[in-house]
């Protein structure tokens, strides 16, 4: 998670150096503040979002995989049997 380090008192004064009211730039600097930690919740919300989805990827990785194979067994299995078919009619035709 990203920290950001955010000086409140440091913005309001530096605002109030530039000429804003002081109570203005007090509402201003907080709410700055505010706006610093949601953006820092959202991040870390954001980033176990983002692990939740490698782990469902790779979980679906795995099962298409699996599909895969089976897949693969099946239609071997399926030509086995056609061969074995195919065979047993023409050893019938041939007697």
């Amino acid at each position: 998670m990203m920290t950001i380090s955010f000086d409140s008192h440091k913005y309001a004064t530096r605002l109030t150096e530039a000429g804003m009211p002081p109570a203005l730039a007090a509402i201003q600097a907080e709410m700055a503040g505010d706006i610093m930690r949601e953006m820092a919740t959202f991040d870390h919300r954001l980033e176990k979002t983002d692990h939740k989805i490698d782990l469902f990827k790779a979980e679906l990785e795995v099962k298409i995989a699996d599909s895969r194979a089976d897949l693969i067994r099946w239609v071997v299995g399926v030509g086995l049997l056609q061969v074995s078919i195919i065979t047993a009619l023409l050893l019938k035709l041939v007697h």
